[in-house]
C-alpha cells in the first residue's frame, strides 16, 4: 500500500469513525480504538505505528491532560483540592493493594507486585473529551477527578523511579532527582505565564499564538521527562499554567480544541488499537487469567474510590458513576510502567500482553459508563433547573 494511500485510508477513518459511532450508538472513543484494531497488524495489516501515527498520538495524549488543565475552573478547584487530595489517594491505594494481591496470587516477586500495584493506581483522562462533549467539565466531581488524577499518576510515577533505580542500581541521589523536578515546575509555573504574556501583545496572529502553546505544551512535556516523571504531567501543568492567559471562547481555544479534537485525540486512540494483538487472546490460557485478574483488580479499585468518596462528600449517583467511567480508563501510565517493567525483566511477556488486554477492555467500559453517567447527570442538572 503506497503512502498516499495510508493517508487516504486514516483521514477516512477520522471521517467515518464518529459517524458510524453515533448509527450504532457507541462511543467514538471506542470506534478509534477498534478501528485500529482492525486496521492493525493483527486484522487486516492495512496500517501499522509508523513514526508519524506515533508522534501524533503522543501529542494527542499530552493534548487530553492539558484540555484538562486549561479547562479546569480554578477558583472551583481550590475549595475542592482536600476533596481531590483525598479522592487521587483512594483512587491510587485500593487498585495498588489489589494489584499487589494479584502478584501475590500468581507468585511473582514482590519488586513486580508493587510495579504492578503502581500500574493499576494510575490512570488516564481518555474518556475526558465525553464530559467535554456534554459540557460539564466544570462540575464539582470532574474537578475533583482532574486533580485527584495528578495525585495519583505522580504516586504511581514516583514507585516507578524507585523500583527501577533500585533493580538497576542506579546511584543518582535523591537530592538531584528532586533539584530536577523543582527547576522543570518552576520554569513551567513562572515562566511560561511570563512568555505568552509577552508574545500575546505583541503578536495579533492566531496562528503564531497557537503555535506558541503547542510549543510551550512539548516544552513542559519534555521537562517534566528531564525531571525523571511522565510527560503527561508537564502537559496537564502546562494547561493549568495557562488557563488564565487563554479565553475559553477565543478564537485560539477553538484552534486547540479543533486540532486536539479532530485530529490528536483520535490517532491517539487509533494508536491504541494499533498496539493491540488479538491473537493473544487465544494464544495463552495464562495471558487471560492474567489480564482478567488485574481487569477486576483495577475495576473494583477504582469504583471502591469513587464509592468511599460518594459517601464522605455526600455526592449523587451520576456523580460517583462519572468519578468511576472518568478513573478506570487506562493508557498513558500503564503504558508507560509496563513497558518499563517489561524492559528491566520483572514483567514477563504474558504481564505486557494481559496489560494490553487490560487497556482495550478497560476503555471501552468507561467509554459506555462516562457517556451514560454523563446523560444522567446532565438530565439531573436540567431537571433541577
Amino acid at each position: 500500500m503506497t503512502l498516499t494511500l495510508k493517508l487516504l485510508l486514516l483521514l477516512s477513518v477520522l471521517l467515518l469513525v464518529p459517524i458510524i459511532s453515533r448509527k450504532i450508538h457507541i462511543p467514538s472513543i471506542v470506534g478509534y480504538i477498534c478501528a485500529g484494531i482492525v486496521l492493525g497488524p493483527s486484522v487486516l495489516g492495512w496500517a501499522d505505528n509508523t513514526p508519524t501515527i506515533s508522534i501524533l498520538g503522543k501529542l494527542g495524549m499530552f493534548y487530553i491532560m492539558f484540555q484538562a488543565g486549561i479547562e479546569l475552573d480554578l477558583n472551583h478547584f481550590r475549595q475542592l483540592r482536600s476533596k481531590a487530595f483525598l479522592f487521587g489517594l483512594c483512587s491510587f491505594m485500593i487498585p495498588f493493594l489489589l494489584g499487589w494481591g494479584v502478584a501475590v496470587l500468581f507468585g511473582w516477586s514482590q519488586a513486580a507486585g508493587i510495579l504492578l500495584g503502581a500500574m493499576l493506581g494510575s490512570h488516564t483522562l481518555l474518556t475526558y473529551p465525553i464530559v467535554k462533549r456534554f459540557g460539564i467539565q466544570k462540575t464539582r466531581a470532574v474537578s475533583i477527578v482532574v486533580g485527584g488524577t495528578m495525585i495519583a499518576i505522580s504516586l504511581s510515577l514516583t514507585v516507578l523511579a524507585i523500583i527501577t533505580q533500585i533493580h538497576e542500581g542506579t546511584t543518582t541521589p535523591w537530592f538531584i532527582t528532586l533539584a530536577k523536578v523543582i527547576l522543570a515546575v518552576s520554569v513551567i509555573i513562572w515562566l511560561f505565564p511570563y512568555v505568552c504574556q509577552l508574545i500575546f501583545s505583541h503578536q495579533q496572529n492566531t496562528a503564531s499564538e497557537f503555535m506558541l502553546v503547542m510549543v510551550l505544551l512539548v516544552l513542559s512535556a519534555w521537562l517534566t521527562e528531564w525531571a525523571g516523571l511522565d510527560g503527561i504531567l508537564g502537559a496537564f501543568l502546562c494547561g493549568v499554567t495557562l488557563n488564565g492567559n487563554i479565553p475559553y471562547h477565543g478564537r485560539l481555544m477553538l484552534r486547540i480544541n479543533f486540532l486536539g479534537n479532530s485530529i490528536l485525540v483520535p490517532f491517539f486512540l487509533l494508536g491504541v488499537g494499533l498496539m493491540i494483538d488479538v491473537t493473544v487472546f487465544w494464544s495463552s490460557w495464562m495471558v487471560v487469567a492474567i489480564a482478567a485478574a488485574m481487569i477486576v483488580a483495577k475495576f473494583v479499585g477504582k469504583w471502591l474510590a469513587a464509592w468511599i468518596c460518594q459517601l464522605s462528600f455526600h455526592f449523587t449517583k451520576p456523580e460517583r458513576q462519572l468519578m468511576f467511567g472518568l478513573t478506570h480508563a487506562t493508557a498513558a501510565g500503564t503504558l508507560a510502567i509496563v513497558t518499563i517493567g517489561y524492559e528491566i525483566e520483572l514483567f514477563t511477556p504474558q504481564i505486557l500482553n494481559g496489560a494490553i488486554i487490560m487497556i482495550l477492555v478497560l476503555c471501552t467500559l468507561a467509554s459506555f459508563i462516562t457517556e451514560h453517567s454523563a446523560k444522567n447527570l446532565t438530565r439531573g442538572k436540567r431537571s433541577d433547573e
